[in-house]
């Protein structure tokens, strides 16, 4: 009997041990994890989303030269407050584009400090060839929270067509 409680002991020691080594925090408790909507200046409607699944599906393919979505280019991001303005470009103007912003939900704390984000492109069949320039507001504290992370964080924006491990736009932390 002595014997099991020690060894209940000892991975009970090794559970918190590794849980508290952990460089990666999940927020999967995180009560925002639910779809968040919003418009761009452009009109597009805007999907906030935090998913691990299809984050990392996306991430798979995007590594592997499978592109998600379609084509857009990131001319610039900045960061106002709680806001990042993505300022984006592509071929269209016959019909409403819907974009979505998609978050895992991890923060990578070990220094320095990033969240990885995805936008992904539905131009919804337009065949238009005008070339649209807009900026998508991603809204920090509705998508992360009102936590340490949201100001201390620098943020890759990763669009699927990029198949390199360099993010096409970076906004360091506000700290």
């Amino acid at each position: 009997m002595r014997q099991n409680i020690h060894f209940f002991l000892y991975l009970a020691v090794i559970f918190v041990t590794v849980n508290s080594c952990s460089t990666v925090s999940d927020n999967s408790d995180n009560p925002l994890f639910n779809d968040i909507y919003a418009t761009s200046s452009y009109g597009s409607p805007v999907i906030l989303r935090i998913n691990s699944e299809v984050f990392d599906s996306i991430n798979t393919n995007r590594l592997n030269s499978i592109s998600t979505g379609d084509s857009f280019e990131i001319n610039s991001v900045k960061r106002i407050n709680d806001i990042l303005e993505v300022s984006i470009s592509y071929a269209g103007g016959c019909k409403q584009h819907s974009f979505e912003v998609i978050w895992d939900g991890i923060v990578y704390t070990d220094p320095p400090s990033y969240i990885n984000l995805f936008i992904i492109h539905d131009a919804k069949n337009d065949k238009c060839e005008a070339l649209i320039t807009e900026i998508l507001s991603i809204n920090l504290l509705e998508l992360i929270g009102d936590n340490a992370y949201k100001d201390s964080c620098a943020y890759n924006i990763f669009t699927s067509y990029n198949s390199t491990t360099t993010a096409d736009a970076t906004v360091e932390s506000s700290n």
